[in-house]
């Protein structure tokens, strides 16, 4: 039980990770093509990135959580 437990944990922030990184390189390339799609804005092109990046550091500490409560000996 403790295996499939670490493997969906390791699925999810695999997963996640991988996202981020997709959606970021995505909005960089974006930036460069428009850049004045951005330039309009008052906050800065990456500010989405800090709330998802927030986000997934929330998902990461929890994950490491229940790693660690899974991966301990009672």
């Amino acid at each position: 039980m403790k295996e499939k437990v670490q493997k969906a944990v390791k699925a999810v922030l695999g997963l996640a990770l991988g996202v981020f990184v997709g959606r970021s390189l995505w909005l960089w390339q974006d930036v460069i093509s428009h850049p004045e799609l951005y330039a309009a804005n008052s906050a800065p092109w990456y500010t989405p990135l800090l709330l998802e990046g927030g986000i997934l550091l929330g998902l990461f500490l929890t994950g490491g959580l229940v790693w660690w409560l899974t991966g301990r000996k009672k």
